[in-house]
């Protein structure tokens, strides 16, 4: 379930949100149960369009009261910063689109520049710790929420597209025509072998076998292998048989 805060630049979302009931939130304008690395979290979410953004900027209260209140309250926190925005070509003011044209968003007298916002959100990124998302439209925020509930409600041990392992393409055609042997490959993969000292590795071992069960001693009769090399390739080769 997503609670939805129920006041004034929340609520319009519970018409868009299934699975959403309207409350009234200490902090943040959703929230929301997830798994974490030791049972339940709390995730909240504050979503500010452009203009509340400034507007919050300029009195302060979103990093003097918002934030910090947010990270107090939740196990992750995240800032979306909706609406279309850039900074003025000539002098880089912040502006925003009013009537299909662009036009300058500043409070009273006071103007921002769009570089100025950036770097607010990038000090709120790496120096307070929010995660902050922009969107261009409430659909688009809609669907980031959905997302971010959808992500956190799968089981915390289920999130393994980060373990994926890179696997180095074929020796290129024109360094060796030959697909290289089985002893070749599994010499390149151990410290400071490579692919071209693996040659040496071959013409040395008679066989896998004889390869795997080496000595140091065994090792450093290869060229360019010494005694620092030998033990940890010894090493390395201990450990894969655990």
């Amino acid at each position: 379930m997503i609670l939805i805060d129920r006041r004034e630049g929340s609520k319009e979302l519970a018409d868009l949100i299934p699975d959403s009931v309207l409350v009234e939130l200490d902090f943040g304008d959703i929230a929301f149960e997830g798994n974490g690395p030791d049972g339940k979290v709390q995730v909240g979410i504050e979503r500010k369009r452009i203009g509340d953004l400034v507007n919050s900027i300029s009195t302060g209260r979103l990093s003097g009261h918002q934030i910090p209140g947010m990270l107090q309250a939740y196990y992750r926190s995240y800032l979306i910063v909706e609406g279309v925005w850039r900074g003025s070509e000539g002098t880089g003011e912040l502006q925003t689109t009013r009537g299909g044209e662009w036009r300058r968003l500043n409070r009273g007298r006071r103007t921002f520049s769009a570089e100025g916002v950036m770097s607010y959100l990038s000090s709120m990124e790496i120096m307070v710790g929010m995660i902050v998302k922009e969107t261009r439209t409430v659909q688009e925020t809609v669907r980031y929420i959905e997302n971010r509930y959808k992500w956190w409600n799968k089981k915390w041990e289920g999130h393994k597209s980060h373990l994926a392992m890179y696997k180095p393409p074929p020796i290129a055609g024109w360094l060796n025509p030959e697909r290289p042997s089985l002893m070749r490959r599994i010499a390149s993969e151990l410290p400071h072998i490579g692919v071209m000292r693996s040659i040496e590795v071959e013409k040395h071992f008679k066989s896998v076998e004889e390869m795997m069960g080496a000595w140091e001693e065994d090792w450093m009769e290869i060229e360019g292998v010494g005694n620092v090399t030998a033990r940890e390739i010894v090493k390395a080769i201990k450990e894969r048989r655990r």
